[in-house]
């Protein structure tokens, strides 16, 4: 009875002081998040693609200092130039576990319900657990355990101030390109580089021709080309006639969600991995 009761404890234990949070997926397919910044809790959307914490203006106001000389020059997707201020948070909470002096930006940005991006920055010893079906993240260390299935995944990073993650896909089975993974961007997103146009064979006068202007700059301008290919894969996931959008200007050979690749995706910036478990 004794070893029961002891058994019993440390389950409790266990499950009180794990360190996972509930997720909520917004109907776009975006992951949304709490955590705690300087203390403040606030709602955000959990994007691998994000590079660095970014929060809103009217979220962090009065908390950041009034102002800083320090600055990050950075490319969104689409070739836009960014010049973000940078700051540094002294402690942020996020499923149970403190992460301290982490950079960060703000933008004068408004969303309803959301207080910005929670990048995969922070998470550089932490790996995690995305359980899309329990509807949770769970910060987890994948070293200790053997999974079978898994796949390479390459850093982008910049003087240590942000972190996206890329690997390899097929198209139509026949050309391998390099993708940024980017659950910011919803569920089955499917971007490629215009480039790739004349590559796969599409004739541009079948494409859907949209334009849309910069949230940061609305002088800038980019064009996408909507149609469909034939497929998309790597060795554990494949979509068959996915539809795409040919990107005028992006800076990656391609660029996608990462609800495609499976129902639980364990991310691991240390070992280079993505792990599929469901």
């Amino acid at each position: 009875m004794k070893k029961i009761l002891s058994l019993l404890f440390l389950l409790t234990l266990t499950n009180t002081y794990a360190q996972k949070t509930p997720i909520q997926l917004l109907p776009s397919g975006h992951i949304l998040v709490k955590a705690k910044i300087e203390g403040k809790e606030g709602n955000f959307i959990f994007d691998t693609g994000g590079g660095i914490n970014l929060f809103f203006d009217s979220f962090i106001k009065s908390i950041k200092p009034a102002s800083t000389y320090n600055f990050l020059t950075a490319y969104r997707a689409t070739s836009e130039r960014i010049n973000a201020p940078i700051y540094e948070n002294k402690e942020i909470v996020f499923a149970g576990k403190k992460f301290f002096k982490v950079p960060y930006t703000s933008f004068d940005l408004k969303a309803n319900g959301i207080d910005g991006v929670i990048s995969l920055q922070m998470f550089n010893d932490t790996d995690i657990l995305i359980d899309y079906n329990n509807k949770e993240i769970v910060l987890t260390d994948f070293s200790k355990e053997a999974i079978a299935k898994s796949f390479d995944i390459q850093l982008i990073t910049h003087a240590d101030k942000s972190t996206d993650i890329t690997t390899y896909i097929t198209l139509n089975d026949k050309y391998t390109i390099q993708v940024l993974l980017d659950s910011g961007a919803g569920d089955n997103s499917f971007w490629l580089s215009d480039r790739f146009i004349n590559t796969l064979g599409i004739d541009k006068s079948t494409l859907e021709i949209t334009e849309k202007k910069s949230e940061f700059d609305e002088k800038i301008v980019t064009k996408f080309y909507k149609g469909s290919i034939k497929s998309i894969s790597n060795q554990y996931a494949r979509r068959e006639a996915p539809q795409v959008t040919f990107v005028e200007g992006l800076i990656y050979e391609g660029k996608t969600s990462i609800n495609w690749l499976g129902n639980k995706i364990g991310i691991s910036l240390k070992n280079k991995k993505i792990y599929i478990l469901d």
